[in-house]
């Protein structure tokens, strides 16, 4: 958890020298409630934080840092009674956002920031794109030369189908059954790779590290435990190596990079929902996405994100709501668990 306390308010902030353009009376509203709490999955607040309070200190924020899941089970129960604390929802889940949006938790909010956004990064004015994030792979620079770690997909690929022992219990990479952001990734690979099945079959044939923590996947690769991190969010990993171990070197794959957004909305139930318009504007301001960037967090404003043939967004919209389909969920996790115990499946009518 991270706590930013305050002291005094401008009474507007209109477009002058790069400031948010809220409207006076939503920040004088902002004002009077003091506080906000932000439901996030992600640990690189602090230079946002940090921006925020020196332009709206009378505002108090603090990040809860949940996983994605945490994050969904947390709106659920307070649209179902329970006290209401999120006034902000920010997570990198992309699909499980998109859900909660659709089934009505999402209050509508017209940000005056909204033409910063690039159209794949908006959707009804209550799911905001907030971040351009690449994945990638992270590997250990001291055991794996720049020039040996696998450039592509189907690079990995070919190098652990000729040399598996090398990769015997060196893969680390988050586990989609109680991951949402790995879910997501899982689903988009299937749909772009062609090979995306074998690479999971051999992936799992060296009895990779599963788990759901980027920092501990990340202190695998670190300390030598581990080779290499597949899927792994190239902005976290970037932090990580900056602040953390500098032995991390990072891939952007060259055959195919998936752009994740860190999707954010107000809650309906939002306690606090002026300081929430407040920040999500700043957020989308100038100076919110150079705080973005200031933590290690692409900026879905960045000129040209996005527009690398190479590097896939994954639009903010209605689309994501097949990840959440049960049958095709159960079909995609099922099909994995199959590939994580090194054991390749049939492959159905569709997949042939």
């Amino acid at each position: 958890m991270l706590a930013i306390l305050g002291g005094a308010l401008p009474a507007a902030c209109m477009d002058r020298g790069g400031e948010q353009r809220t409207a006076a009376g939503v920040v004088r509203a902002a004002r009077q409630e003091g506080e906000l709490t932000v439901y996030a999955n992600t640990s690189m607040a602090a230079p946002i934080a940090e921006g925020f309070r020196a332009r709206f200190p009378e505002i108090a924020v603090r990040f809860l840092d949940n996983n994605s899941n945490e994050i969904h089970g947390k709106i659920l129960a307070e649209a179902s009674g329970a006290k209401p604390i999120g006034g902000l929802v920010w997570s990198s889940s992309m699909d499980n956002q998109i859900k909660l949006i659709n089934d009505g938790y999402a209050a509508t909010y017209r940000s005056p920031e909204r033409d910063r956004l690039p159209a794949w990064a908006l959707w009804r004015d209550q799911g905001f794109g907030l971040a351009a994030e690449p994945n990638g792979f992270a590997y250990n620079r001291r055991l794996l030369a720049a020039n040996a770690a696998p450039a592509s997909h189907a690079a990995l690929l070919a190098q652990i189908r000729a040399d598996p022992k090398t990769w015997m219990h060196r893969i680390a990479l988050y586990d989609p059954r109680d991951s949402g952001v790995a879910f997501l990734h899982l689903s988009a690979d299937v749909q772009i790779y062609p090979d995306a099945w074998a690479l999971m079959d051999a992936v799992g044939g060296t009895e990779p590290l599963l788990d759901v923590s980027g920092q501990r996947i990340l202190d695998s690769v670190a300390s030598g435990e581990r080779l290499l991190a597949f899927n792994m969010n190239l902005s976290y990993a970037e932090w990580y190596a900056a602040e953390r171990n500098d032995d991390i070197g990072l891939v952007t794959p060259s055959d195919y990079s998936l752009l994740i957004s860190r999707v954010a909305f107000i809650p309906k139930t939002a306690p606090h929902p002026n300081a929430a318009r407040v920040f999500l504007d700043y957020l989308i301001s100038a100076a919110g996405q150079a705080g973005l960037k200031a933590g290690h967090v692409p900026p879905a404003t960045a000129r040209g994100a996005g527009s690398s043939p190479t590097i896939r967004p994954i639009r903010v919209g209605p689309a994501l709501l097949a990840n959440l389909d049960q049958v095709r969920r159960a079909h995609l996790l099922t099909r994995w668990a199959i590939a994580m115990r090194g054991r390749p499946a049939p492959l159905s009518v569709a997949e042939r």
